[in-house]
């Protein structure tokens, strides 16, 4: 409960921080060797903006909204963004999606463009298990898979990420907890005749612990403690659900 309390106190400093572009010195620190752990934390950073519910819209809805994730800190082998003297950084992505009929599934699309780095993506969400009236106290759980495209001036890669989520839909206040796996491959380009095209592709865990506040109908705010691949991390997010 601590964690999620400070989540939300720095929900302010969130938005401001993803603005920044932490890799302007890419191109004078990458080596070979560091491109893998460079990507797992770009990785994780992309993949905890997946969910902030296990309850999936359900047909004819549709849902929009901002999501945004720092992490506290480079990896300790991301030497790209330590050697920069980067801190704290992050991604934000505009996302929107609808509910498809008859296959009960929601498909999401989202993206982002700021300081010549990009992502473009989407994905789908399935219900496993939904509340309802009478059955208000089980948890909504759902599973999604998310596949986005990443570039930058000094690099290019994919992101392929799949999760589980569970939820309580209980008044105002729903808490959800959430586990993801993120594969990210990127590949350097505009570096160096000895290092453009050298790729790297890593595949790591994260973990989500949230709380989604819904103080007026259709709307909602949410924040969360993520572990991104033993990395601390923080979300947050705005939308409307229809």
């Amino acid at each position: 409960m601590k964690k999620l309390i400070i989540s939300l106190c720095l929900l302010p400093l969130l938005a401001a921080g993803v603005k920044a572009d932490p890799f302007s010195k890419f191109k004078a620190n990458v080596q070979d060797a560091y491109l893998k752990p460079f990507a797992a934390d770009l990785g994780g950073l992309i993949g905890a903006n997946d969910f902030n519910s296990g309850r999936a819209i359900g047909f004819p809805g549709f849902e929009a909204g901002l999501a945004a994730t720092l992490q506290a800190k480079p990896g300790v082998e991301n030497r790209i963004l330590r050697d920069a003297g980067v801190d704290t950084f992050g991604a934000a992505l505009v996302h929107a999606g609808a509910a498809l009929p008859l296959i009960g599934a929601d498909v999401m699309l989202r993206g982002t463009g700021y300081s010549g780095f990009s992502i473009i993506g989407g994905g789908l969400r399935y219900g496993l298990l939904k509340s309802g009236t009478l059955t208000k106290f089980i948890p909504d759980v759902s599973v999604s898979a998310y596949y986005d495209v990443i570039t930058y001036d000094y690099f290019k890669g994919t992101h392929l990420s799949f999760d589980a989520a569970a939820s309580f839909n209980i008044p105002v206040i729903k808490p959800y907890v959430g586990v993801g796996v993120d594969r990210t491959r990127l590949e350097i380009k505009n570096v160096s005749a000895a290092l453009n095209g050298a790729a790297g592709t890593i595949s790591k865990p994260r973990y989500t612990l949230g709380v989604r506040l819904s103080p007026l109908p259709l709307l909602y705010v949410y924040g969360a403690y993520n572990v991104l691949h033993g990395q601390t991390g923080y979300s947050l997010g705005a939308g409307a659900k229809f």
